[in-house]
């Protein structure tokens, strides 16, 4: 091999790790991206981008449903129905009540610490192989803007489990509740 074939090897070698770098550079700039897409899609739909994507847009209707509940505060108030069909619950929130995602404890305490806290003991059953993949609860908050429009809860059809989610949804609006009528 002569010296100029060297020299040429030698150039196309740094030109080859100058990519390389470029490249490397703009894949974490990409993660990076994603990751601050994820974030704010997470805040605004507590559900991953792909699963938006992949998933067409279901409405289901209220005929669906086996039985209706109203929400009611303990002092009788309205303040919107649970829809209870077969493994599935629906959560519709009186609209003029204003009720927000931003509310607290609406994420940290409905979202995080009840339906989560579900998914996760789902996930840890179908681990230890005492549950199928596709029976583990999910859920999706449609939203306008940051508005609860409803609550869709899937794979739910444990007794224990629909009282608990009932009572718990009352007791988080009633919290959301005071919260909105005490900024206002």
């Amino acid at each position: 091999m002569s010296q100029e074939d060297v020299k040429i090897l030698a150039e196309l070698k740094k030109d080859l790790e100058e990519k390389i770098m470029k490249m490397e550079k703009e894949l974490t700039l990409l993660k990076t991206s994603l990751k601050l897409v994820d974030e704010a899609l997470a805040k605004v739909s507590f559900k991953p981008a792909s699963k938006i994507i992949e998933e067409p847009e279901e409405k289901i209707s209220e005929e669906a449903f086996e039985e209706v509940f109203q929400i009611k505060s303990k002092s009788g108030e309205d303040l919107g129905n649970i829809y209870i069909g077969k493994n599935m619950i629906k959560i519709v929130p009186r609209q003029d009540l204003g009720l927000t995602v931003k509310t607290s404890p609406f994420q940290s305490f409905f979202i995080e610490r009840v339906l989560e806290k579900m998914k996760k003991k789902d996930e840890e059953e179908v681990a230890r192989k005492k549950k199928n993949p596709e029976e583990v609860i999910d859920y999706t908050v449609e939203t306008d803007g940051d508005l609860i429009k409803e609550i869709i809860i899937k794979n739910v059809s444990d007794e224990t489990r629909i009282r608990e989610i009932r009572s718990v949804v009352r007791w988080t609006f009633e919290r959301m509740l005071e919260k909105t009528s005490k900024s206002t």
